[in-house]
Parts: structure tokens; sequence; C-alpha cells
């Protein structure tokens, strides 16, 4: 628990031997020959004993180091996790996505209060990815065609509907219910699309996505009566998806 420091040259020249205790600052004792100074050139070998000053800072920086990382971990604890923040619940996601293929199931009128935008995020992004497969880059056309459709379907609903509905709530359900037009993509990687049979898919797939964005509109805002007004304009937008899919 000694940390010796010797000067060679006290050694050499006789000089005194002065020990020095870091741990009280003061203690010093003298060894050799005399007093420090008293001796020879003046030039003694001194020896630091820093074993109590290693002690007591030791133990103080592992407190503070020990303090301090029990805070950091309670913060963190506390903290919510990572997909709770962007409001990614996959649960959800999967109930949605559920909802879509199975449009002949009765539907939850509260599956709509949690409108997550990462499944329609998800969706466009999965078929810009699938048509760039197959040499076509429509990635504007399917934002851009996306959020015009979106914001008209909400002034639409907005004015046929007394309840109002956010647009946040538009997408949510559009995006969603994109799930067939997505696998008709997906289909066109299997067999030729330009021809009777795939056609006849994309006809299926127009109104596989408009009965189901439909039966989500007219549960969430109660539109039982509006049923064919609400179908129309979402029929038209996923004609458009169909084309771009198409040719």
């Amino acid at each position: 628990g000694r940390w010796p420091m010797e000067d060679p040259q006290g050694d050499a020249d006789g000089g005194d031997s002065v020990v020095y205790d870091v741990g009280t600052h003061s203690d010093v004792t003298i060894g050799g020959g005399g007093a420090y100074g008293g001796g020879g050139d003046g030039i003694g070998s001194m020896q630091f004993f820093p074993s109590d000053y290693q002690e007591e800072s030791g133990s103080g920086s592992t407190r503070g180091v020990s303090s301090h990382a029990s805070s950091a971990y309670s913060m963190s604890a506390a903290e919510p996790p990572l997909l709770e923040e962007l409001e990614i619940n996959f649960s959800h996601i999967w109930a949605k996505t559920r909802a879509v293929l199975n449009p002949f199931k009765r539907l939850d009128p509260h599956l709509m209060d949690d409108t997550d935008l990462a499944g329609p995020l998800v969706f466009c992004l999965l078929l810009g990815s699938i048509l760039l497969l197959t040499g076509k880059i429509h990635f504007g056309y399917i934002f851009g065609l996306g959020g015009v459709g979106c914001f008209g379907m909400w002034a639409v609903l907005n004015l046929m509907s007394d309840r109002g509905v956010d647009v946040s709530c538009i997408i949510s359900v559009l995006g969603y219910c994109m799930l067939p037009i997505v696998l008709l993509a997906a289909l066109s990687l299997v067999i030729p699309i330009r021809s009777v049979i795939g056609f006849a898919c994309a006809l299926l797939a127009v109104g596989w996505c408009t009965h189901s964005a439909a039966l989500m509109f007219v549960k969430v805002l109660q539109m039982v009566e509006q049923r064919l007004l609400v179908a129309y304009p979402v029929a038209m937008l996923y004609t458009c998806f169909a084309l771009l899919t198409l040719f």
C-alpha cells in the first residue's frame, strides 16, 4: 500500500531520506543523515505513502459512480419503449391487416380508433419496391396520388358526415386497404399482368380494396345509408393504383 519515490542522487551523495505520507499531507519521517537539508548537500530521497489517500479517494469515487449509475438506470427504466414513443403497435397493425384480408368478417367499430400510419407507410413502400422489381419507378406517383386522394376523401367525407373525421384516419384506412393492390403487384412478378387473367385480377383487387375501405368508413362514421356514395370515390382512387400496377 506504499508508493515510494526515490531520487537516485540522494543515495549516491549520502543525503537525507525524507518520507512523506500523502494520506496525512503533514507527517514527515526523517531518515538517513539527519534533518531534511541538514546533512550532505540537501538532496535526499523522498518516499510517498499515498495508501490512505488512495483508500479515501477510491471509496468516494466508487460511491459517486454507483450513485450516478443508479440514477441513470432509474431514468432509463422510467422512459417508455421506442416503439411506444413512435406509436407503432404490431398487434393493432396485424388486426387491421386481418380486417382487410377478410372483408366479410364483422368489423369492430373501434378498430380505427388507433390511427397509426406505420402500416400504410409500409404498404406504400412495399408496393413501390415490388413495382421496382418489374422495372417501374413509381414511388413519386404512389405517394403523390395517395396524398391527393387522402385529402380529397377527407374533404368529401367531412361534407357528407356530421361527425367529421381526421385526415390521419383517412390515411390509415386507405393505406391499410391498399393491401390487395400490393398483392396484385406481387402477382405481376409471376404471371403476365397485361392479359385477361391480369385484368380480371385487377378488377378483383379494386373491388376488394373498395369494399374494405367503404366498410371501415361506414362503421367509423356511421354512414350506412351513404355507403355507395362513399364507395364511388374510393373505387376511383384504387383504380388509379391498379392502372399504375398494370401499366
